[in-house]
């Protein structure tokens, strides 16, 4: 297949719809969606479920013809689930699209098993942020994703070391204004990992510097896939002398809305 040069991709930059560059720019951020993922977050308007999930589909499909998006051969769900378990990223054109000028070009190899299953939680916990917020429940001022999350500092022995939530958002309502960092986990790292996690935001929370940005320092949301493992992780925190408790709360996703909107101080 040949490749897409400069005055093809401004042909197919004219034609693109609002939409169309909310969702390349939504993959730029966040590597791979569902199609779920992208249909719960652009086609919210429709009459029903089904009017929606065609119309994601239709508008995927015409973007995988344009070469700006790509899918996996894997899907989630298997075959049996058909368009709406596709997994999409960005094709090279779209890559290019969304690139901000003189940056590094973003390449997608075939990803493993674990990386992949990891960026989708990411991709889903965005997702649910965006539909809480949509039903009220509080306002997304501000949300970064990975590497827009990630805050140098120089660590215990004066290293130059890299702090790497998953998501920051700050969250708003008529009451309060919460600074939250988010840590997703899948059960594929030992509890004695996390901790030292734990620890290198102790160390971050101690140069003051998110404080100087924040005002607060954000609190650490750790998000596991059961509530067994959220148990053993709050135990683990809470004998660790090394760690002030308060800074860290930890649930499953089935209740991380709950729990941000609560401030925190409910643990489901």
């Amino acid at each position: 297949m040949s490749a897409i040069g400069p005055a093809m991709r401004a042909r197919i930059a004219e034609h693109l719809s609002e939409r169309d560059w909310a969702i390349l720019r939504f993959l730029s951020r966040h590597r791979y969606a569902t199609t779920t993922h992208i249909h719960r977050r652009f086609f919210t308007g429709h009459a029903s479920q089904g009017a929606a999930t065609r119309a994601t589909i239709r508008v995927l499909d015409r973007l995988l013809s344009l070469r700006v998006v790509s899918r996996l051969e894997r899907r989630i769900g298997g075959v049996r689930h058909g368009s709406a378990g596709f997994i999409w990223h960005l094709d090279a054109a779209g890559e290019h699209l969304t690139r901000d000028p003189g940056s590094a070009r973003r390449r997608y190899p075939g990803p493993s098993t674990p990386f992949l299953d990891h960026t989708l939680q990411i991709t889903e916990t965005a997702v649910a942020l965006y539909e809480a917020a949509l039903a009220g429940r509080f306002t997304v001022a501000k949300e970064e994703v990975e590497a827009e999350a990630w805050r140098s500092y120089l660590g215990p022995s004066g290293a130059a070391t890299v702090l790497k939530p998953d998501l920051f958002v700050t969250l708003t309502t008529s009451d309060y204004d919460d600074h939250w960092y988010l840590e997703i986990d899948r059960g594929t790292e030992w509890t004695p990992t996390l901790l030292t996690k734990c620890r290198a935001y102790e160390h971050y929370r101690r140069t003051g510097r998110a404080q100087k940005e924040h005002g607060v320092f954000p609190r650490v949301l750790w998000i596991v896939p059961t509530e067994k493992r959220a148990q053993n992780l709050r135990t683990a925190i809470a004998t660790d002398t090394t760690l002030t408790d308060r800074l860290f709360v930890t649930t499953t996703p089935e209740h991380f809305i709950d729990v941000l909107t609560a401030g925190g101080d409910e643990e489901p």
